[in-house]
């Protein structure tokens, strides 16, 4: 009996986790509850903005210095998109090549550390697509994010987004510069 080498799943389980992109310790069970739901809607903010494509709340979600950065199964890092007018260039220039409604979904929120005026928070994301009738899925991962108080709001000073699958269309090495720019891969792509 001959037994075939079983190819490693892609992504394999646990990869932020044991890639060092998610660590989960025991949470931020002190402060006060009011600014931890605050904290858990900056993110749904955020994807409200995105979703329906309102720049105005997308930058107000987010500190002048900002950084927006990520990796898809911990092998390809996306960004990091440095300052809000970056940030806001950079999300809405998907807009005008997108022609479908996107749904991000907002899972299992936690707030992990947080002080007085600085949190860190984590949550899963399912990406959704609707389009001629149709939806489906388009990536999934999580978002840890650390926020701070600014002018009496919780602001996000840095996003990291962990994808289970790639965002863009195809593979990677197919795409063009631009195109592996538009979504944020800044490095080198192997043939």
């Amino acid at each position: 009996m001959t037994t075939e080498a079983r190819p490693a799943p892609q992504p394999p389980p646990a990869w932020a986790y044991a890639g060092g992109h998610l660590e989960i310790g025991p949470g931020a069970l002190e402060g006060d509850p009011a600014d931890r739901q605050q904290i858990l809607e900056r993110i749904h903010r955020y994807c409200l903005g995105y979703d329906e494509r309102r720049l105005d709340l997308l930058l107000d979600c987010f500190t002048e210095d900002a950084v927006w950065e990520g990796t898809v199964m911990g092998e390809t890092r996306v960004g990091p998109i440095a300052g809000r007018p970056a940030i806001g260039d950079w999300l809405s220039g998907f807009w005008e090549v997108q022609r479908d409604q996107r749904r991000h979904m907002i899972l299992n929120g936690i707030v992990e550390e947080q002080s007085v005026d600085t949190a860190t928070a984590c949550t899963y994301l399912l990406l959704l697509s609707a389009r001629d009738a149709h939806v489906s899925l388009e990536t999934m991962g999580f978002y840890r994010y650390t926020v701070e108080r600014e002018d009496g709001a919780w602001r996000i000073r840095h996003l990291f987004a962990g994808f289970d699958a790639p965002f863009w269309p195809g593979k990677l090495k197919d795409l063009s510069e631009k195109g592996r720019r538009r979504h944020g891969v800044f490095e080198e792509v192997e043939s």
